[in-house]
């Protein structure tokens, strides 16, 4: 019994990591080795921000994009 639900749990665990991926504007890690951003999307650091996040390349970000991927004020960035 232990072992279905190790299997189980295993399961789970790898289906859930699988489909996941941070949306538009949401925190991620550049420092992977592989990108964790939905397709079309990179993480990177906006302009003057300590924090990188899931955007769009700079060249199709638009006043519809998230405010994260947009420059940040000059302060360094959010830390929350």
């Amino acid at each position: 019994m232990k072992r279905v639900f190790k299997v189980f749990g295993l399961v789970a665990l790898l289906s859930g990591a699988a489909a996941c991926h941070p949306d538009e504007g949401e925190r991620c890690n550049p420092l992977l080795f592989t990108d964790e951003c939905n397709p079309g999307e990179m993480c990177t650091y906006p302009t003057n921000c300590g924090v990188a996040y899931c955007c769009p390349p700079p060249a199709r970000i638009t006043s519809k994009t998230s405010g994260n991927c947009r420059p940040c004020p000059g302060d360094g960035g959010s830390t929350d």
